[in-house]
């Protein structure tokens, strides 16, 4: 009996790659290419595919279709936005992705994003580094604590709670909204949440950090409207996805104040632009998209 042929795409460097065919079970064998390889020599490898992992997830509607022995697409990570899963689903072909992966990762950039904001890390960074050390006559109060603060946790799944548990370490009043998916009142008392609706949390959090997965309702979902509901003291976080947050929005609201500050590990468009007005503010910390 043949053994089963996994195709894997990924963008990690040929000698993780590597590590992967080396790993092969008894019974399989893995061909490990680049995930930004050419279309049609990626649908050559996929002609007689049993499985395909994915890591990005990500592989255009063409691929998909040549894979026509295909049983499972296994994602590494726990975003699924970029998946055409209509398709998928047309063809037979099961879709899984990796529920929590990188929760702790991600957790962590979370909360240094937040102390990035609150300590305004990026603007006395570069001052000092300008040969602008901050002077007595010039001391102002610009940088807070996170103690006694309270912070609004949309999205309460895997990362969620691990930015929950860390928060709670930095004795941080916590409350939290999930339109699907709340805790049990034990889990709540165990983490030292409390459960209130969206407009509740936007008004007032000092911090409210974003954890949602991207779809049709989650786009868009902070826009103008919300982020005018929050204190003009606020930070907002995205961690999550690119797309959830209306990034002229939220360019608005920096901008003119309605909110102090901004940290985004995800941006609707990735890499942007260079004269993109998101690369202009100054109160808005950005990575490119290493959280996890």
């Amino acid at each position: 009996m043949a053994d089963a042929k996994i195709v894997f795409f990924t963008n990690l460097n040929p000698e993780l790659r590597q590590v992967v065919v080396d790993k092969a079970l008894p019974g399989m064998s893995v061909t490990a290419a680049p995930a930004d390889m050419d279309e049609e020599d990626k649908i050559d490898l996929v002609r007689d595919a049993d499985f395909i992992m994915l890591f990005p997830g990500h592989i255009s509607d063409r691929v998909m279709q040549a894979a026509h022995k295909c049983k499972l697409i296994q994602l590494l990570s726990a975003g699924y936005d970029q998946m055409n899963l209509p398709l998928a689903d047309d063809l037979g072909i099961a879709v899984a992705n990796n529920g929590g992966a990188n929760r702790v990762a991600v957790a962590e950039h979370t909360m240094m994003l937040m102390l990035a904001c609150q300590r305004r890390l990026m603007h006395y960074a570069n001052n000092v580094k300008a040969g602008l050390w901050k002077q007595e006559q010039d001391r102002k109060i610009d940088v807070f604590e996170l103690e006694g603060k309270t912070l609004g946790i949309i999205g309460m799944g895997n990362i969620g709670q691990q930015v929950a548990k860390r928060a709670r370490a930095f004795d941080m009043e916590l409350q939290y909204y999930d339109k699907y998916h709340p805790l049990a009142p034990t889990e709540e008392d165990a983490l030292g949440l409390r459960q209130v609706s969206q407009e509740e949390l936007l008004r007032t959090s000092d911090v409210v950090t974003v954890h949602v997965p991207l779809t049709r309702e989650t786009y868009g979902m902070i826009g103008a409207k919300e982020l005018s509901s929050m204190k003009p003291t606020a930070v907002i976080i995205n961690t999550s996805r690119g797309g959830v947050i209306e990034e002229a929005a939220l360019v608005d609201a920096l901008i003119t104040k309605a909110i102090a500050a901004a940290g985004m590990d995800v941006l609707e468009h990735e890499p942007p632009d260079t004269n993109d007005p998101l690369l202009q503010i100054e109160n808005l910390v950005i990575t490119p998209h290493t959280a996890g």
